[in-house]
């Protein structure tokens, strides 16, 4: 009986979360007032729970009740840290007119530093929860920890690049 809500339970928190990240998207288009900034802010979105449930794969291959709510319980997270980072991009581009390669400077400049302090302590913070006697919670506190630290690197090293390449031609 276990086995089976836990199948029932991924199944809803897969489906939720692929809502989620649709109404997210819509939003997020929305909000910037750019189809082709939304679009690209869902890459850095989408990466962090995949390569994490990806690595889960290869290393535990089980998905049990608490990695089930992992991409859901950090999709606010990652999301909030790309519409910072954005959102200062934006600003710097439309507002003081400054070139993509300044204004992910600018970006970098203002929010950088509370991104990666944020970032660092929640890490640290759900790192904590993986050395939990209790599995479901150490479970949750690892890919959580882990999630995390790669939507750090995705929002830093991964969505410069692909605002370069995509906003090509105001270069």
């Amino acid at each position: 009986m276990f086995a089976h809500i836990g199948q029932r339970n991924i199944k809803s928190m897969l489906f939720g979360t692929t809502i989620a990240l649709v109404l997210i998207s819509f939003i997020l288009v929305f909000a910037l007032r750019s189809i082709k900034i939304g679009l690209i802010s869902l890459i850095p979105n989408l990466i962090p729970a995949t390569i994490t449930f990806g690595l889960w794969g290869i290393f535990v291959g089980q998905v049990g009740l608490a990695v089930s709510v992992i991409a859901a319980i950090t999709l606010g997270i990652v999301v909030d840290d790309t519409i910072h980072f954005l959102s200062k991009y934006l600003h710097a581009r439309r507002k003081e007119g400054r070139n993509v390669e300044d204004a992910i400077r600018y970006a970098f400049a203002t929010v950088g530093t509370a991104l990666w302090i944020t970032s660092v302590a929640l890490i640290v913070g759900f790192s904590v929860l993986a050395f939990s006697s209790f599995k479901v919670n150490a479970d949750l506190g690892l890919l959580t920890a882990i999630t995390l630290f790669i939507a750090f690197l995705a929002d830093f090293f991964f969505l410069p690049p692909l605002l370069l390449k995509f906003e090509e031609k105001d270069r």
